[in-house]
């Protein structure tokens, strides 16, 4: 059962992300943005990153080519961050933040890849199965 404390933090998020293992300086700057963030563990195997934590929830990866491929199947979208020529955790969850709600990802959910560019010419992405 949740706590009436959780279901207040989760109901006032305006949606969960994922932050993979190499981006967790990520998840305080977006938690102020009123995003909530699951951090992946070190040394989780990506099968497992896939299996229990992605479900209808925007994965945020400096490694997205291994997990495009399960995006449709597994349900979930992807946010790549390894195009961008810089990895300051605050500046990067502000461009994270805009693109989120400037591509509405939230409504999309699932099979999406959203490449970040330094230059703010993100690549929005719709996977085909």
């Amino acid at each position: 059962m949740i706590s009436y404390k959780m279901k207040h933090i989760l109901g006032m998020a305006r949606g969960i992300v994922v932050v993979d293992e190499n981006l967790v300086g990520l998840k305080e700057f977006l938690e102020n943005k009123n995003i909530k963030v699951i951090a992946v563990p070190r040394n989780i195997e990506d099968t497992e990153i896939r299996d229990k934590l992605l479900f209808h929830r925007i994965f945020i990866t400096n490694n997205s080519k291994d997990f495009i491929k399960d995006a449709i199947e597994k349900q979930y979208g992807i946010i790549a961050t390894e195009y961008l020529d810089f990895k300051d955790s605050e500046h990067l969850s502000k461009i994270i933040s805009d693109a989120i709600i400037d591509f509405d990802l939230w409504s999309m959910k699932a099979g999406f890849i959203l490449e970040l560019k330094s230059d703010n010419s993100h690549n929005l992405k719709i996977l085909k199965g």
